[in-house]
């Protein structure tokens, strides 16, 4: 049993928003001191509450188009005050939380970790600005870690 779950999720084909999904990639062959799934994904779905039920802690990667570009934030998720009941294909964070919760008694405490992106335009490469900051976020998703 994995004591972490990493997610990184964001769209590879839209420059920046691709940098969680890159940046699972790139963690995935990490070598962590603990037992670390990581998972990449292009958008938080509900049968990632499933994968959630078996770790103490999950760290989610993705870009925002809010802030200045590169900068880089952790925050602790809560569960919503209220939930959207109808079942969709893709899930805020919260909701993803409380849905672990809900349906598989989870226990984990969930960090977003999010870069601002510089560019979503079409393209496969991420942006300078966002490449430079990479090496921060790695750096905070292994501290969030304990690893």
């Amino acid at each position: 049993m994995a004591s972490a779950l990493v997610i990184g999720c964001g769209n590879s084909l839209r420059q920046d928003d691709g940098a969680g999904y890159c940046a699972a990639e790139q963690l995935n062959a990490a070598e962590f001191k603990s037992p670390v799934r990581v998972i990449a994904c292009q958008q938080l779905t509900p049968d990632l509450a499933s994968e959630m039920s078996n770790v103490d802690r999950v760290v989610l990667i993705d870009a925002t188009a809010v802030g200045s570009p590169g900068g880089v934030l952790v925050q602790k998720v809560e569960p919503p005050d209220r939930i959207d009941t109808s079942i969709t294909h893709e899930l805020q964070p919260g909701a993803l939380l409380e849905a672990a919760r809900a349906l598989f008694h989870s226990n984990a405490e969930m960090y977003l970790v999010t870069i601002t992106g510089e560019s979503f335009d079409f393209g496969a490469q991420l942006s300078r600005t966002v490449q430079a900051a990479m090496p921060e976020v790695y750096r905070r998703v292994i501290q969030l870690l304990g690893s």
